[in-house]
């Protein structure tokens, strides 16, 4: 009788870990298997450390390669908009670089690529849907292949949802 009941609850765990898409409940912080198996929350675990030392450079390789393309193509406009003879796309362009709460004085002297680091590290500490400044909590995690979306608390207790992908074996903030 106890063979039969270990043998149908390993059945049923084979088969749930068959499924493509899965639900993890209260996941566990952490990168416990390497880098080949890092989750979704080691990731969260190492941009709660950038933000916390407001290192962007670091954050910024916490990204997928799509999201730091556009985190560069909006500063190469922001650029743009900026060197150009426009004043209304100039003017533009000043208030959203000072609403991030940086100096249209680095867009014209920067080099793009370390700017884009500092743009999503303003992004993040102002907080937004693709970047939140806090994470209270994980909620959950689903998984779909190299895809994930994760849900969390902020401390408001407030949810939200952040995606990923999974990249170089990596899991990285998706746009």
């Amino acid at each position: 009788m106890k063979l039969r009941f270990l043998a149908s609850v390993c059945c049923a765990a084979a088969l749930a870990a068959c499924d493509q898409v899965k639900e993890i409940p209260n996941p566990l912080g952490g990168n416990k298997g390497g880098a080949e198996t890092a989750s979704p929350t080691a990731t969260i675990d190492a941009y709660k450390a950038a933000i916390a030392s407001q290192d962007w450079q670091k954050m910024y390789g916490l990204l997928s390669a799509e999201f730091q393309k556009q985190a560069l193509a909006e500063v190469e406009e922001l650029k743009r908009d900026l060197a150009g003879g426009d004043a209304d796309k100039k003017k533009a362009a000043v208030r959203r670089i000072q609403d991030r709460g940086m100096k249209p004085e680095q867009f014209a002297q920067g080099d793009a690529a370390k700017l884009a680091a500092e743009w999503v590290g303003m992004e993040a500490m102002k907080g937004s849907a693709r970047l939140p400044k806090v994470i209270k909590e994980t909620k959950s995690i689903k998984l779909d292949g190299a895809k994930a979306s994760v849900e969390y608390f902020d401390p408001e207790w407030k949810s939200g949802t952040i995606r990923f992908v999974k990249e170089n074996a990596m899991w990285r903030f998706a746009p």
